[in-house]
């Protein structure tokens, strides 16, 4: 009866489907259950919890918070999904405008938004709001309202996003005119209204104006996360917002070009993940916030990296997609060889060539990556240079617990700045031991010479390898591998497979799979970062 009421309640206010981050969050939930929590619920007859009747169960959820109710999901599979019923009303509400953009499309929403919340009536729950604001004009007393129905209904999961401009009107607004138009499109002093919103989690914004909110801002006391996405916000409006966020724990800054100097104080000591993305004027970073387990980085290399507690962080991603000429200044170097307790690591081949250009210094630096488990390799660029600093890292940077280890080799089949193509290097490799190494996944796969002498390199050396997956693009059939193919062989896949079981292996028992269907049974723990770039 509940399922019924909530179509119709969404087909009359013209809702969409809940917002992505609600609905990975139940299933991010759903999918750590496992089968074990579904059998223990059901097989075992133990768990009185889930034996209780759906309204005492809807109603212990309707007393936790969100979070908390998405992952009782855990329990079996009664719970899964059912935080989405805990109110007998829509709780997670979507508010887009049409695709097709008229004069009158923004005003036409906003009236649409208003009609909706009227309709729904005051003080009942909200679980998420995501609104995404069409183009064209300011919406300063349009989201002052509707923060104040959401601040009234408890609202935990708030999203702010400014629709891009549409093909039509960009072409109608050329130039700096356009860009005008986009940074007036909404105002800074929502912030203030979204203040009184009391039990707020996760605040997400993308795409508004954000200025420097004044000193006695009142305190978001509730916000755990934090996302501002291609915002308009200053060095100073980011401590602000910060300094107002006293439980912050998770901080997202992702293409927010103004921002030069990110500054995080120790006033944010349950700050425990950073992620910078294409901030790309950014220079600096300071982070005095010693509970701090978590950065990735992507973007340009900053010049300073500055952190108070460095051998706490357990997962660092460091990655650069810009080829350059020479190394930028930066020490970056010498921050990542005081990550003595780094877990989970990603580096990009622009890192691998600082790695290597310390030389004897950098030797003292890495010897204390013992706890490291999972490395991801992001290549670029595979010239011969490129294979001698991979070589070069585990020369210096010695793995001794490495478990996992993932290279994303180049995707073009034709790499410009490869001068000596398909031209393997004659510098031996490094006498290391990888004892522990039991996973191998090397993307785009395309059997050149370097590859080659890379996958040699590591069944020669990997004692414990249980699998070598290599994922080869469709492309590779081109006629420029025709002439490698062998009698007997189907084609160029055929042949390389056969190349790999010839080469020597440490581990006789270790399992080669060259495919070009990537079946993502093996993911490295960044890929969803990978994928944000």
């Amino acid at each position: 009866m509940r399922q019924k009421k909530k179509s119709r309640w969404a087909a009359d206010l013209s809702l969409s489907p809940p917002s992505s981050s609600s609905a990975s969050a139940s299933s991010s939930s759903s999918s750590s259950s496992g089968d074990g929590g579904r059998d223990a619920g059901e097989k075992g007859g133990d768990d009185r919890l889930t034996e209780l009747p759906d309204t005492v169960r809807l109603h212990i959820l309707s007393l936790l918070p969100l979070k908390y109710a998405i992952r009782t999901g855990a329990l079996s599979s009664r719970w899964r999904a059912l935080w989405r019923l805990r109110w007998p009303h829509p709780a997670a509400l979507e508010f887009s405008p049409p695709t097709d953009l008229g004069d009158s499309a923004a005003d036409e929403f906003v009236a649409g938004v208003d009609r909706c919340l009227s309709a729904r009536g005051l003080g009942r729950r909200i679980d998420a709001l995501f609104v995404a604001l069409p183009p064209g004009r300011r919406y300063d007393a349009d989201i002052k309202r509707w923060l104040e129905y959401a601040a009234s209904c408890g609202v935990e999961d708030l999203s702010l996003v400014v629709s891009p401009l549409s093909l039509a009107a960009t072409s109608a607004r050329p130039g700096r005119r356009a860009r005008r138009n986009d940074l007036a499109a909404v105002s800074s002093a929502f912030f203030f209204s979204i203040s009184e919103c009391s039990s707020l989690a996760r605040l997400t914004i993308s795409g508004l104006h954000l200025s420097s909110p004044s000193a006695n801002i009142k305190r978001l006391s509730s916000l755990e996360v934090l996302s501002l996405q291609a915002a308009h916000v200053t060095d100073a409006a980011l401590r602000r917002i910060i300094a107002a966020c006293p439980f912050l724990r998770s901080l997202d800054l992702c293409l927010c070009r103004k921002l030069r100097r990110i500054m995080i104080t120790a006033a944010s000591s349950r700050l425990t993940s950073l992620t910078i993305v294409g901030c790309v004027r950014a220079l600096e970073v300071t982070i005095s916030s010693s509970g701090l387990r978590r950065f990735r980085f992507s973007g340009n290399y900053l010049t300073t990296y500055s952190f108070d507690s460095p051998s706490r962080l357990e997962d660092v991603y460091i990655s650069s997609g810009s080829p350059v000429s020479s190394l930028p200044r930066s020490n970056w170097v010498k921050a990542l060889g005081e990550l003595s307790n780094v877990k989970v690591l990603t580096l990009c081949n622009l890192s691998l060539q600082y790695i290597v250009a310390e030389g004897v210094k950098a030797i003292g630096e890495f010897r204390n990556f013992r706890n490291l488990r999972e490395l991801q390799l992001l290549m670029g660029m595979m010239t011969d240079d490129n294979l001698m600093d991979i070589y070069g890292f585990f020369r210096l940077c010695q793995c001794p617990r490495l478990e996992k280890l993932f290279i994303e080799l180049p995707t073009n089949m034709g790499d410009p700045f490869i001068e000596k193509y398909l031209v393997g290097s004659e510098e031996e490799p490094p006498e290391v031991d990888f004892e522990y190494l039991k996973i191998i996944k090397i993307n785009s796969f395309k059997g050149h010479s370097n590859e080659i002498c890379l996958v040699k390199f590591l069944l020669g050396k990997a004692g414990s390898l249980e699998s070598l997956v290599m994922i080869s693009p469709k492309e590779l059939m081109g006629e420029q591998h025709n002439k490698n193919i062998l009698d007997g062989c189907p084609d160029f896949l055929h042949f390389l497979q056969s190349q790999l079981l010839s080469f020597t292996r440490a581990s006789v028992g270790a399992q080669i799979i060259l495919s070009e269907h990537d079946d993502n049974k093996f993911s490295p723990t960044h890929w969803e970062v990978y994928s944000k770039v």
